[in-house]
């Protein structure tokens, strides 16, 4: 299959799988901390690191880490939703939310170790 096909079948997937956590975790109002990007950028993050240590093949790879993860996770809503709280005046929760997001790193890496773990 052509890799244009295989990426946007994945983020296709990957889209609509994080529009049903957000459905799962609905976020009420501007103030309130958005668990439901938080949740997607975390389980994405250490699902990217999975998949980067695994021995995919280049098709694999395209489908899951480019489409499907990267359709999954989102920095766009992740900025648009610290100026929504900023701007609701919720500076805790903002921070709160910055500081979530900033264990994607942590997620991937333990998704890393896991596979290789699970590999060896």
């Amino acid at each position: 299959m052509h890799p244009a096909l295989l990426v946007g079948l994945g983020g296709a997937l990957g889209s609509i799988a994080r529009w049903c956590v957000s459905e799962f975790i609905p976020t009420t109002s501007d103030a309130e901390v958005p668990w439901a990007t938080i949740a997607v950028n975390l389980l994405g993050a250490f699902l990217m690191g999975v998949v980067l240590a695994s021995a995919m093949q280049t098709e694999t790879l395209l489908f899951i880490g480019t489409g499907l993860l990267g359709g999954f996770t989102t920095m766009s809503t992740f900025g648009v939703e610290t100026v929504r709280l900023i701007q609701a005046q919720s500076t805790s929760a903002a921070v709160v939310y910055v500081l979530l997001n900033l264990l994607a790193p942590v997620a991937a890496w333990a998704g890393w170790r896991l596979s290789e773990a699970a590999i060896s």
